[in-house]
């Protein structure tokens, strides 16, 4: 039943990245995988750093084993010699790297090696992960923090948003406000004078030569719709609101009389 239990998983090994350990010597990364046949996205990964004197001892722990076994049809794959000289070259690094990966990958089919006491040694301590469960993670993100319209919502550019936001209490005062004809009257004459150079005492001089004076209430109002006029272009809309009125009040009696 054990045994029937490890068939359940396809066996993956790959040695890569060797380096210099700190005391000196080369070691590799060895990587096996273990792969569910019921589901293949339940993957369990073991990865140990071994050197060559470990691969070493496993070759012969393994061969011996096969031995016994009399699989003749098969042919036990041979391990590199040891060296003294020339074992931090690229080309011998390689070439354990290659030997030790076709050592375990050999293993693979053959039950009697592949759940031997002596490979279970050999991976005891690895750092055991599932790649499955991290990729899971990685798919399920947060909900963006700036919401955004639906597909078919149309997207609102911000001079538009700025345009459609309701206009300040003070400012929909001014906005509102009903302006008769007199008033816009006003307004143009007051525009005339607003772009003349203003002098206390200027347009009295002006109605003196022409022999008509202006009527007191249309000089006061005029005042007061010019100065009106400047409060609402310098940002003062309740004083700008306050003068436009009081200056239809003095301008409407008069017209009426």
């Amino acid at each position: 039943m054990s045994r029937q239990a490890k068939d359940d998983f396809l066996r993956h090994y790959t040695v890569s990245d060797p380096r210099t350990h700190p005391k000196g010597y080369t070691e590799y990364k060895v990587t096996a995988q273990f792969i569910s046949k019921k589901d293949p996205e339940d993957v369990k990964e073991v990865v140990v750093w071994k050197r060559y004197s470990d691969f070493r001892k496993l070759h012969g722990d393994l061969a011996y084993t096969h031995r016994n076994l009399f699989r003749r049809l098969e042919e036990f794959p041979a391990f590199p010699r040891a060296q003294v000289f020339g074992r931090f070259e690229a080309s011998v690094i390689e070439e354990r790297r290659k030997g030790a990966e076709d050592l375990l990958r050999f293993t693979v089919h053959i039950p009697a090696l592949n759940n031997s006491p002596q490979l279970k040694e050999f991976f005891r301590g690895g750092e055991v992960t599932r790649p499955s469960e991290v990729s899971r993670d990685l798919h399920i993100l947060p909900p963006p923090l700036i919401p955004t319209p639906p597909p078919d919502e149309p997207r609102t550019q911000p001079h538009e948003t700025w345009l459609s936001q309701p206009l300040p209490a003070e400012r929909r005062g001014l906005e509102e406000l009903e302006v008769p004809g007199e008033l816009a009257a006003l307004e143009a004459e007051s525009g005339r004078l607003d772009q003349e150079p203003w002098e206390p005492g200027g347009q009295a001089e002006e109605d003196d030569e022409e022999g008509e004076p202006a009527p007191a209430y249309l000089s006061q109002a005029t005042k007061l719709i010019t100065q009106a006029l400047r409060d609402e272009k310098a940002g003062a809309y309740p004083a700008a609101l306050q003068g436009y009125r009081d200056g239809v009040t003095h301008h409407l009696p008069a017209e009426r009389v």
